[in-house]
């Protein structure tokens, strides 16, 4: 009787490309989770982590599976490469990240003013509250600090505009509703604090509050800040912006501030935020700026 030979197929290269498929809408769910605030930042951090595990142990299963084809003449090598590919994919971004992390310093709170910069209104106070579950506390900025600051974004620095804050604020508003960001709180603008107290008044302190703990923070009537909140596209993760408009002799000078309400390495992401802004705020004033 005649036998025949079967060739076997890899059970590595099917949880390969088993665990791989799991991936995808593994993430997605977590990112719509988070964003709909069903789970906590810390909540979607061990998710996070524990789907990186499954990537991993993917990868471990596709090396398994490639010596078995290679070795042992086992079948699923198209599981393999799909298995891989589709891991790689999800991986990518993670590794993007990796890469941010060593080019850029370990922080989350940068200001075109690194020596004296805009003091926040509300988020301070917010901040405070919250660090017992893990949100950053506003720092205080010293000299190692800044210096540091300086050399990792030599590009951050104030702006002078040859115009009257009237028209700076003007266009620093509409840049904000133009960007979708969440406005937290104001000082010098009756109106927008009055808007703050009706939006906010869940989260923020009482603007009487406000008033005495930034008393001593303005050097001068004419002195304008605006607080408003950014959410990342995919995660939407939280950074607070200030923004301080100085009406000077002939000049207006703009500074501002944007940190991180999470993680303690925003791998730059603040520091390209600002200058997004000022590039629009530039483009706003018909691209009239100097350095301040």
């Amino acid at each position: 009787m005649a036998g025949y030979f079967e060739e076997r197929r890899s059970k590595a290269a099917i949880w390969c490309l088993r665990l791989s498929l799991f991936l995808i809408p593994f993430f997605v769910l977590v990112i719509l989770l988070y964003r709909f605030a069903k789970i906590d930042t810390i909540q979607m951090l061990i998710l996070v982590a524990f789907g990186l595990l499954i990537a991993l142990l993917s990868l471990i299963f596709a090396f398994k599976a490639i010596s078995e084809l290679w070795t042992k003449g086992y079948r699923g090598g198209s599981q393999v490469v799909r298995g891989m590919m589709i891991t790689l994919l999800v991986l990518l971004p993670f590794g993007y990240q990796a890469f941010l992390a060593i080019q850029f310093p370990l922080a989350n709170d940068v200001s075109t003013d690194m020596l004296d910069p805009p003091e926040y209104i509300n988020a301070i106070n917010l901040r405070a509250s919250n660090e017992d579950k893990g949100m950053n506390p506003v720092i205080e900025y010293d000299e190692a600090y800044a210096k540091k600051m300086i050399l990792a974004y030599p590009r951050l620095q104030s702006r002078r505009y040859p115009a009257g804050p009237e028209r700076v604020l003007e266009a620093v508003r509409l840049i904000i509703d133009d960007n979708e960001w969440l406005l937290t709180g104001s000082l010098g603008i009756p109106e927008l604090k009055s808007n703050s107290e009706t939006e906010n008044t869940t989260e923020l302190v009482d603007n009487d509050t406000q008033d005495e703990q930034l008393e001593d923070i303005v050097e001068t009537p004419d002195d304008i800040y605006i607080e408003a909140l950014e959410r990342t596209l995919v995660f939407g993760f939280e950074n607070d912006i200030v923004i301080r408009i100085v009406s000077e002799d002939r000049n207006t000078l703009v500074d501002v501030r944007s940190s991180a309400r999470w993680g303690k390495h925003d791998f730059g992401y603040n520091a390209k935020l600002i200058e997004g802004f000022l590039q629009q705020l530039d483009a706003a004033l018909l691209g009239i700026a100097g350095e301040g």
